[in-house]
């Protein structure tokens, strides 16, 4: 073998150097300085060769070992039949090659997965005394304008209140909503989540940046095609016995003398037929009223007299159906709001609260009113029944009700309304109840 041919070189040229200066040690004492030259001079060739002839047997271990200290695997190496430790290391490097494709593979794949989502996603890696961008994704450098960035100090000089919100909560976990100004044009909203992983002594943060507009677009579609169904549905339930009727009528009409079961029929369809033709004014009218709300007329109001004022009738009837209510608002709270339009809100809130509470053995709704990172929030939680998760899609489309007697235009309304002064409501679960919140903008000073 190879490790054995080494061996027996090494041995073979280290004796004959050994008797190289015993004799030189020997002409030296006798005075033979002309043997002694010749050979001083055969001596070193022999070390020179021999570093040779070690170093050559050692250069492909070299040369392996230096290409994965770099991580260059763009070698290829052949083994050899009779050297069992270089074929271990060449067998050694082809397994890192093979590992090192793969996660350069991953990695594109998870590189591609990050450009591919429609939400900003930003990765920090923590440094002795700062911050650095480990990775960006295209959606998040394109929708601020960012140049290549390094350093996380640098976000400040182009989203300074992003930069500001993370400084502020000192890079720990959260989830909050941030308005932000992107080119001096007009703030948008963005959830903001955030989490921090450890990768053995490596710190890592990790942004995920979700702009809300974007959500209430993206489901826009979906909403407008979910309303043409059911005015499709609504329309066709209507129209289809109708036509049936007029045409039944139509060829009783046409005999040339009516029987009395004759004019009984035709006084059953004509009734059918207005009955179909209410119904259908109805939900016409219902629908104008979705479509035909008029702007807002905004002015200073304090949210606790507004909310008093929405609760007084309600009173008698939360006393005789045994429901507890439980508010809490503090006194100075203002929104620049159209007082009638957030009354009819605040109204539809809180009688679907007491719909989801009265048949349940614990009858408890929520009121609470906060601010919250430069927004109002007015949540509405009762202790009725979780919502189905396949229903939560789908009650604030129009005309959708869960009750025999809803129209399924409150919760319609009530969010066209909120996002017509600028805000937004949505439903949660929280502490495990029910929780409508109305989350409106605060404006910097009263007008």
């Amino acid at each position: 073998m190879i490790t054995h041919k080494l061996v027996i070189g090494i041995v073979i040229r280290t004796l004959i150097i050994a008797i190289l200066i015993a004799v030189a040690i020997y002409c030296g004492i006798h005075s033979l300085w002309y043997v002694l030259t010749s050979i001083f001079i055969f001596l070193l060739i022999l070390v020179f060769e021999t570093r040779v002839f070690i170093k050559r047997y050692y250069s492909k271990f070299d040369s392996i070992v230096q290409a994965m200290l770099y991580d260059d695997y763009t070698l290829s190496f052949e083994e050899q039949k009779e050297n069992i430790v270089l074929n271990q290391l060449i067998r050694l490097y082809e397994k890192n090659k093979k590992a090192s494709f793969d996660l350069q593979s991953q990695a594109f794949i998870y590189q591609q997965l990050l450009n591919s989502l429609e939400s900003g996603v930003l990765i920090l890696k923590k440094s002795t005394d700062s911050w650095t961008v480990m990775n960006m994704n295209v959606y998040l450098r394109k929708y601020f304008g960012l140049p290549g960035i390094t350093y996380w100090h640098q976000f400040k000089s182009f989203v300074p209140q992003f930069y500001e919100a993370i400084e502020q909560k000192n890079f720990a976990e959260y989830k909050s909503t941030i308005d932000i100004q992107i080119n001096k044009e007009e703030k948008q909203t963005f959830v903001i989540q955030t989490s921090v992983s450890k990768v053995g002594d490596q710190q890592y943060y990790i942004i995920l940046l979700d702009s809300i507009q974007r959500v209430i677009d993206s489901t826009e579609n979906e909403a407008w095609l979910s309303i043409m169904k059911v005015i499709a549905h609504e329309l066709m339930n209507s129209l289809t016995p109708i036509h049936s009727l007029a045409g039944n009528v139509s060829e009783i009409l046409e005999q040339e003398s009516l029987s009395a079961e004759d004019k009984e029929d035709v006084q059953i369809s004509v009734d059918t037929i207005l009955n179909r033709s209410y119904h259908l004014q109805k939900f016409v009218e219902r629908y104008r009223r979705l479509t035909m709300l008029p702007s807002p007329q905004p002015e200073w109001i304090a949210v606790d007299p507004l909310i008093q004022n929405c609760l007084r009738g309600y009173s008698g009837i939360l006393q005789q159906k045994g429901i507890t209510l439980h508010y809490d608002v503090a006194s100075d709270i203002r929104i620049f709001a159209d007082a009638v339009q957030m009354e009819q809100v605040l109204i539809n809130l809180f009688t679907n609260s007491m719909y989801a509470v009265e048949n349940q053995s614990v009858k408890e709704i929520f009121l609470q009113v906060y601010t919250l990172n430069k927004r109002v929030y007015i949540e509405f939680a009762d202790s009725g029944r979780i919502i189905d998760p396949e229903i939560v899609s789908r009650i604030f489309l129009p005309f959708y009700t869960t009750r025999k007697d809803g129209g399924g235009i409150g919760l319609t309304l009530s969010k066209s309304i909120v996002e017509a002064h600028g805000g937004y409501l949505f439903y949660q679960i929280k502490t495990d109840r029910n929780t409508f919140v109305l989350a409106l903008p605060v404006t910097e000073t009263e007008a």
